[in-house]
């Protein structure tokens, strides 16, 4: 790999360019001086990254539209397509150029050739305050120039015989669920979790190692303990820090999947070794972890060890304009990527456009990529296992946790003795040869006292609440963002002076409608999503330790954690908003304050970068249940509450299963709020808790609320028979109605918010009956913070 030429491309624009267009080449001839690398033209791979980026512009090789930074008005959100107000907030030029030459000299003083390219690559961001908002093009302000530099130094290693031969890969690993459920103690799950981070990163490795880490589209690897660890091993020097907390490095943080972009012609070997890579790690782990357990039958180890991981990899090249039809046609029955061709040429020979480039079809490219990573997981590899294992003549009982391999591990904890095959055995070995430890349940159980006495504000006389949670939550929709249908428009993100320029030209309206209701699917749409679940995923950990958890998985949109029963549904939500960088979540970290509002993190007081945005939504699903409940069932049952608030409650909601100790399964749940965000449900149920509590309006007369039988409109229910429970409770003071008004406001919007679970139909509304369920997660938050002794 020639390091050189990639920090030529990734040095090509200054960060501060959007500030100094026109003096912007003088100033990365002055980087690259600085650096001691003399100056090149970055050609071919900056035409494809800006064509991947930007799209196609009319009049760029005549009558430009020129933009400056202060009349875009702002940075545009990637996914909301907000207009983020930011420029106040940005340091002046002088300044912020010379943040970023001090800095780079610090850093090349300190490392060397290749080193130095990694170097440059990992601090980038942090090397100058306001990075992320900084546009790659002020006529399209969408995407940071930190995005665009990967993409041109992506593609700088993808050179052969002077022209850029590209493909994307995608590698995914698995199995998932299977693998991280067989658990019984919270060990073993946070094992699973991080053993499969783990392995898959050897992938990752092996294209950081040799391309380098900006050719990893998804995930965003920046911030990342495994590439730390990885790049201070090769002895890359670190002299710039990073605004954003570093996560623990005993969480898992990536997902078991991920996408890159190397040479077409290295495209086989690369998938050959990227998957030699992963299932070598694996292989290391086991060999060291399984010497502390001795087989009761080795006939079959190395078979059982074998049947995990699957490695699933495929590819797809860059497509080329000259032969984009028949590749495309031949694939998408779909008469519009024809046009879209015919529009792209036009626009280059008749209106002044760039010529279109691979860059230009990046999104096909993607979508078949998609199409190919699917179909391959359609497809698996058996090998004939037939698992006898026995001693002396007596086949072994299988796996308890996985019943598909005889157990040939008898391992021994404390008073229980568990049966695990070789893969299991692996697992829960891996970490007692690393000394790791993770809590029980029932620290998070004894938990629930503290969290109570901060929940109402008293010192209860006893207090007994033997339950925890375990909450998982993912993103709605991600593979719809992630493959663009959530995209916004052109004419969402483009700075109003092209806009004008477009809509008042003499273009042909078809020509008009092409350039401004194209989706903006780009490299740099795909940096700024998974850039942005980094920033999310690496903070995750600061929320639940607050709430008294402990974080087993946070990897892009995921989150797996153990919680004390009392505080798991306000630790969700905050954790949601954090996600979407809405409702002023506040969090201390060792960086400084953190805020999470107008849909960007904040680190004291100054915008850091941006969230995912008003529009997109999490779900949560929530399994409470006693301490001595079995682990593997308890998370299948917060698995299941996870897919209800997606298909049952339409998504942007959450569901709590309670497991009572008689085996009694309660399920409740709503929407998160309503769309203008002025009710928030897990707010108000523990404002109406409290004031419950100092009303004496205990769990009896809650559920006299329900009304059964009644026939009553909703205006009825709420103004009548709500005063009436209250009066009859001895809860309606005639100088204090504030109580009554609490609830009938909890009451009517409830009602509001059944209205926006889009899988609610007339045919099935008596299941989920808003004002049933009003009065059952009042029963749910009071159960969270007493358990089963009031």
């Amino acid at each position: 790999m020639n390091w050189e030429k990639k920090i030529i491309a990734l040095m090509h624009d200054p960060l501060f360019k959007a500030m100094d267009i026109r003096g912007h080449e003088s100033s990365s001839a002055e980087i690259l001086k600085a650096l001691g690398i003399s100056p090149d033209k970055v050609k071919e791979e900056d035409w494809i990254a800006s064509a991947m980026d930007r799209l196609a512009i009319p009049w760029e090789k005549s009558n430009q539209v020129r933009v400056s930074l202060e009349d875009t008005g702002g940075f545009v959100h990637s996914l909301s397509s907000s207009k983020l107000d930011v420029l106040k907030h940005l340091p002046y030029l002088n300044s912020a150029r010379a943040q970023f030459m001090a800095n780079l000299r610090v850093i090349s003083e300190g490392n060397k050739k290749e080193n130095l390219f990694h170097a440059l690559w990992w601090q980038l961001p942090d090397m100058m305050e306001g990075s992320a908002f900084l546009p790659a093009d002020t006529r399209i302000p969408n995407h940071s120039i930190v995005d665009h530099l990967d993409s041109t130094s992506s593609l700088a290693g993808t050179i052969e015989n002077g022209k850029i031969k590209a493909s994307l890969i995608s590698v995914s690993v698995g199995p998932v669920q299977s693998f991280i459920a067989a658990a019984r103690k919270t060990m073993d799950l946070w094992s699973g979790s991080y053993l499969l981070s783990l392995i898959t990163y050897k992938g990752i490795e092996y294209i950081g190692q040799n391309y380098g880490f900006d050719c990893v589209i998804f995930p965003s690897l920046r911030n990342i303990a495994f590439v730390e660890k990885s790049l201070s091993e090769w002895g890359v020097k670190f002299t710039v820090d990073s605004q954003v907390p570093k996560p623990s490095t005993r969480v898992a943080s990536l997902p078991n999947r991920f996408v890159a972009i190397v040479p077409t012609s290295e495209v086989k070997e690369t998938l050959k070794n990227v998957e030699k890579a992963i299932k070598d790690g694996w292989k290391e782990i086991y060999s060291v972890s399984l010497k502390a357990g001795k087989p009761l039958d080795e006939t079959n180890l190395q078979m059982q060890l074998d049947t995990f991981p699957e490695v699933f990899t495929t590819s797809q090249e860059l497509i080329e304009i000259e032969n984009a039809k028949e590749i495309i046609s031949n694939l998408y029955n779909d008469s519009g990527i024809k046009d879209e061709i015919d529009n792209l040429n036009s626009l280059s020979t008749q209106h002044g456009a760039h010529k279109p480039n691979a860059g230009a079809l990046y999104s096909y490219s993607y979508r078949l990529l998609r199409s190919r990573a699917d179909a391959r997981k359609t497809l698996r590899t058996f090998s004939h296992f037939t698992d006898n294992s026995s001693v002396n003549g007596k086949t072994l009982q299988g796996d308890q946790y996985n019943g598909d391999m005889k157990a040939i591990f008898k391992l021994r904890d404390g008073e229980k003795t568990d049966h695990l095959n070789a893969v299991n055995a692996a697992k829960r070995l891996y970490a007692s040869e690393k000394n790791e430890n993770f809590p029980s349940v029932d620290v998070f159980a004894g938990k629930n006292e503290q969290k109570f006495i901060e929940f109402t504000g008293n010192m209860p006389e006893s207090y007994k609440n033997s339950y925890y949670a375990i909450l998982l939550m993912d993103g709605d929709r991600m593979g719809k963002w992630i493959g663009g249908e959530y995209a916004p428009q052109i004419s969402e993100v483009i700075a109003e002076p092209l806009r004008t320029a477009i809509v008042s030209s003499d273009l042909p309206t078809e020509m008009k409608d092409y350039i401004l209701k194209r989706k903006t699917v780009q490299p740099a749409y795909h940096r700024t999503v998974s850039r942005t679940l980094n920033v999310f995923s690496s903070l995750v950990q600061l929320a639940v330790e607050k709430h008294g958890g402990e974080l087993i998985y946070s990897g892009g949109d995921d989150v797996l954690a153990f919680l004390p029963a009392v505080s798991v549904l306000e630790c969700a939500d905050e954790i949601r908003r954090m996600y979407s960088g809405t409702g002023d979540v506040e969090l201390d970290s060792p960086a400084g304050k953190l805020q999470f509002k107008d849909e960007m993190l904040w680190i004291n007081g100054k915008p850091h970068s941006p969230m995912m945005g008003w529009k997109a939504t999490m779900s949560a699903g929530i399994a409470v249940v006693n301490k001595k409940f079995p682990l593997s069932q308890a998370l299948r049952i917060a698995r299941e509450s996870e897919h209800i608030a997606k298909d049952g409650l339409g998504r942007d909601s959450f569901v709590v299963s309670i497991v009572r100790r008689s085996g009694q399964i309660s399920r409740n749940g709503a929407k998160w709020s309503t769309k203008d965000g002025s009710f928030n449900t897990v707010k108000s149920l523990r404002e109406m808790i409290k004031k419950m509590d100092s009303s004496g309006f205990g769990s009896r007369s809650v559920r006299k609320l329900y009304g059964d039988d009644l026939i009553l409109s909703n205006d009825e229910y709420v103004d009548k028979y709500l005063p009436y429970v209250l009066k009859k409770a001895g809860s309606r003071k005639e100088d204090d109605d504030s109580f009554e008004r609490m609830l009938k406001n909890y009451f009517r919007k409830m009602i509001d918010l059944e209205k926006g679970i889009e899988a609610i139909t007339e045919e099935n509304s008596d299941l989920f009956e808003a004002r049933k369920r009003a009065v059952d997660l009042l029963l749910v938050q009071d159960f969270l913070l007493r358990g089963d002794g009031r």
